[in-house]
């Protein structure tokens, strides 16, 4: 649905792999409102920022995350941020998309991801593909810290 994302009082944060203007173009065309590293932290800083840096205060802020990959799901610092921040983190399933390719798999998803922002309790990761949407396990907390 074209006016989903206007209509649903949501901003997407895009993180830095997701450039700053193709996708963030895109999906403003199709009513998202949507933020990109570049915008919230100028063109320099944007490329300095720690990825739990962004994590965390665009969540402290209420915006949904967009990541070009799952990476951050991987990577144990990054994932307990996601976990404590209570996160709500939409990625590409597949990193080895580009530009416009990135743009039309997630406005494919669009219902999707307003519906499971709306609906799904925080902290979640999804992954967003040509399939649709697929929940992906935090890897935080580790066996070592579970209680």
């Amino acid at each position: 649905m074209a006016d989903e994302a206007r209509t649903s009082g949501l901003t997407f944060f895009l993180d830095r792999g997701l450039g700053s203007r193709i996708v963030p173009n895109a999906l403003r065309e199709a009513g998202w409102v949507v933020e990109t590293m570049d915008e919230r932290y100028g063109k320099d800083d944007s490329q300095r920022i720690a990825d739990t840096q962004w994590i965390e205060e665009a969540t402290l802020r209420g915006d949904l995350l967009i990541c070009k990959d799952l990476a951050i799901t991987h990577n144990a610092v990054e994932a307990r941020v996601i976990y404590m921040s209570g996160a709500r983190v939409f990625a590409l399933a597949k990193a080895n998309v580009v530009g416009r390719e990135m743009a039309e798999l997630l406005l494919a998803n669009e219902e999707r991801i307003i519906e499971a922002a709306r609906r799904v309790a925080e902290p979640f990761v999804f992954a967003v593909s040509h399939n649709g949407l697929r929940r992906t396990r935090i890897r935080y907390p580790t066996a070592d810290e579970a209680p």
